[in-house]
């Protein structure tokens, strides 16, 4: 990549700080979820 194309890439990252973040919450959640499911399922199939 040549640093123009490095500085283009940076700009639109900075003019999104907003979807970044929310993408991050919907994966932070939606690993919680899949964490806690994994504990009930480990829980249950004690014999």
């Amino acid at each position: 990549m040549t640093s123009e194309e490095i500085q283009n890439v940076s700009n639109l990252i900075s003019l999104h700080p907003p979807i970044i973040i929310g993408t991050l919450c919907i994966f932070m959640y939606i690993r919680g979820r899949f964490l806690e499911d994994m504990r009930k399922v480990n829980k249950n199939s004690t014999f």
